[in-house]
Formats: C-alpha cells, sequence, structure tokens
C-alpha cells in the first residue's frame, strides 16, 4: 500500500509538472509572438509618422522658397493640410488607445438618438475621405432609434468603422445599417463593405493590440482595436459577420 501511494503521488507530481511545463511554453511562445507584434507595431507607428511629416516639412520648404510659382503654392498647402489631418488623427487613437486602456471607472452612459449620429459619421467620411468609385449609403429606420451609450466613444466607434471600410474598398459600396430589436432591447449597427474582405481564420486576431493583417498596407492596426476597448466600456458587442463574403460586414450590439 506504501509503495502504491508513493508511485502515485510521484506520477501526480510528475503529469502536473508536465502540465506546468506546457503552459509556460506556451505563454513564453505567447510573449515572443506579443513582442514581435508590439516591434511590427511600433515600426509601422514611426513609419506612419515620418510620411505625413516628411511631406509637411519638405512642402512648408518649398512654399517659403520665393521662386516657387503662386499657382502651385494653394495646391502645396493643401497637402500641407490633408498630411497634418493625417497625422492628426493618428495621435488622436494613440491618445483614445492609451485612455481607454488606463479608464478604471464607468463610462457615463446616457440615452442617445443613434441614427442622427450615423448621418453624421458618413457625412464626415464622404466630405474627407470619399472615393469616386465608391456608393456611400444608409440603411437607417425611420423612426427614432435610442441607446443607452456614449455620444462621443459611439462617434468614435462609427468614425473607425468607416474609415477601416474605406481604406480597403476601391470600388463598391459601403453601407451603415442600424435597426433596432424589440424583442432584445438592442440597438443593431453594422458597417459593410465590398473590400477584400477578412479571412475568417483572421477575424478574432484583426480586434487584438498591434494586429496588422499585412505590413505593406496604410495604416496603423489600431482601428478594430481601439473599437474593441470602446465597445466593452459601453458594455456592448462587436463581431465580424462570417457569412457575409461580399467584402467585410462588421456588427455592433448595443
Amino acid at each position: 500500500i506504501v509503495v502504491i501511494s508513493i508511485s502515485m503521488y510521484y506520477y501526480k507530481s510528475l503529469k502536473k509538472t508536465r502540465k506546468l511545463q506546457k503552459e509556460i511554453y506556451r505563454q513564453s511562445i505567447k510573449a515572443q509572438e506579443s513582442e514581435q507584434m508590439k516591434s511590427a507595431f511600433i515600426n509601422s507607428i514611426c513609419h506612419e509618422i515620418r510620411t505625413p511629416l516628411n511631406s509637411i516639412n519638405g512642402f512648408s520648404e518649398i512654399l517659403i522658397d520665393e521662386s516657387t510659382p503662386t499657382e502651385d503654392k494653394k495646391e502645396y498647402q493643401n497637402i500641407i493640410q490633408e498630411n497634418t489631418r493625417i497625422l492628426t488623427s493618428l495621435l488622436d487613437s494613440l491618445i483614445e488607445v492609451a485612455n481607454l486602456d488606463s479608464l478604471t471607472e464607468a463610462l457615463p452612459l446616457e440615452d442617445i438618438e443613434v441614427t442622427s449620429i450615423c448621418r453624421t459619421e458618413m457625412e464626415y467620411l464622404q466630405e474627407t475621405e470619399g472615393k469616386e468609385g465608391i456608393q456611400y449609403l444608409l440603411d437607417l429606420p425611420v423612426k427614432e432609434c435610442i441607446a443607452h451609450t456614449h455620444a462621443q466613444y459611439l462617434s468614435l466607434l462609427l468614425r473607425s468603422l468607416l474609415n477601416n471600410a474605406n481604406k480597403f474598398t476601391e470600388k463598391g459600396i459601403i453601407t451603415l445599417h442600424c435597426h433596432i430589436d424589440e424583442a432584445r432591447q438592442q440597438v443593431h449597427i453594422s458597417v459593410t463593405d465590398t473590400g477584400c474582405g477578412i479571412p475568417a481564420d483572421k477575424h478574432k486576431e484583426v480586434f487584438e493590440r498591434f494586429s496588422k493583417l499585412n505590413a505593406f498596407t496604410p495604416g496603423n492596426g489600431l482601428g478594430l482595436y481601439l473599437c474593441q476597448l470602446i465597445i466593452r466600456r459601453l458594455s456592448g458587442k462587436i463581431s465580424i459577420d462570417p457569412t457575409y463574403t461580399g467584402g467585410t460586414r462588421i456588427t455592433v450590439i448595443l
């Protein structure tokens, strides 16, 4: 009995040790992957910041050059303004991610009319980033659509989703849809595009920090991660519709 008891003890200890070793190895691999993603993210951010800064610096020098034709100066001013907007948007995203990551208190929520925010954000996208080959459509309910949420962060969420759809769509349609699920007391919002789409095995990965499916495409890898942070603070859900194959459809439930 003593020998059997000792054998069982060592067997369980060995099994527990092996299980612990596997978990340590798994966490080590995960940490290495996270570090690689972090390095890639930092490199991407540096590139994203350097590009508009170089444009601003270069065209500013041309503007102050007295030999520059007057008719060209207006075009250079527009380029500087556009790159300033890009740089500001990037820094704003970094600040929002830092704020939401460190936030310990719950966001103050109130009843908000959602369709007006949808219209505002779609109009903003068309005015600032609109492409000739894309139709921008709104599919909204006729009656008011009220959600208990945070207006500023809901606007930021929709803006990020629309910008993401616009970035990866060259022609076709981008649709912002909203409807009320009376039975579940929920508001459903979706952004659908006809772009390149996201592979099914990457549907969860794209919402992670530092995630960027293609290192050679423009962008900083913050967009969908920021959306994930916001929706958690709004006590909602966000996901990619796996049944839609014409591009990407991202659905938000409040």
